[in-house]
């Protein structure tokens, strides 16, 4: 039996601990410590507590606290920031590298058949949106009549048109504009004289596309 016991070595001091220490010490508190450096006196907490969450983000910020906060106790600086960037900054990275592993593995380790779905899932949603796109722009606007009939005769002096289009449609009778609303749904009331009254309806789509209607309005004379 060996006459020698393997002796226990204790992990070493996180270099958040060790500032702590140091300043204790010194026998500096956080308030003259905060006076000294300029920063905050919940960040050189924060510091000593290892939540470099609650510190600024960026690396090049929290090793200038570090950096002045050793300074401020008339202490080289530099074996607490080598420390850090390996305790703190390894950490950070190996954390990223993790998480990015993490994602690919996931990703490589869906069956074949639905990461073939999902990616065929997509390209026919976008292949679709682009066939709408085009068939929007191509296809001329659709142009529904509800009134007057064809061949409608009236004694009255005007009658009332009626009818419905696509969204974002133009509508002209005669030449003449008529509102539609956000439905496409339009009305005028057109005035006729004595005789067969001709209308033409067309709706017009911004790039130029027309559907074209005709309706023959006859206004009979009124017999006194």
């Amino acid at each position: 039996m060996s006459a020698f016991k393997k002796k226990k070595l204790n992990p070493p001091k996180r270099v958040c601990l060790r500032l702590k220490e140091a300043r204790e010490s010194c026998g500096m508190s956080l308030e003259r410590l905060s006076q000294k450096t300029k920063i905050s006196k919940d960040f050189l907490q924060a510091l000593e507590e290892c939540r470099f969450q609650d510190l600024p983000s960026a690396e090049v910020y929290q090793k200038n606290f570090l950096k002045s906060y050793v300074e401020a106790l008339c202490i080289d600086p530099d074996p607490f920031l080598k420390q850090y960037l390996s305790e703190e900054c390894d950490k950070k990275k190996k954390s990223i590298n993790l998480n990015k592993k993490i994602k690919k593995n996931y990703l490589e380790n869906l069956p074949f058949f639905l990461r073939y779905s999902l990616a065929l899932i997509f390209l026919l949603s976008l292949f679709s949106y682009l066939g709408l796109q085009v068939k929007n722009i191509v296809e001329p606007p659709k142009l529904e009549i509800f009134s007057p009939p064809q061949g409608y005769i009236t004694t009255e002096l005007s009658v009332l048109l009626q009818g419905q289009t696509d969204k974002e449609v133009t509508v002209s009778v005669n030449g003449k504009d008529v509102g539609t609303n956000e439905k496409g749904v339009f009305e005028a009331q057109i005035d006729l004289s004595v005789g067969v009254n001709t209308l033409t309806i067309e709706a017009k789509k911004k790039h130029g596309k027309t559907t074209q209607e005709v309706r023959h309005v006859v206004l009979k004379a009124s017999e006194s």
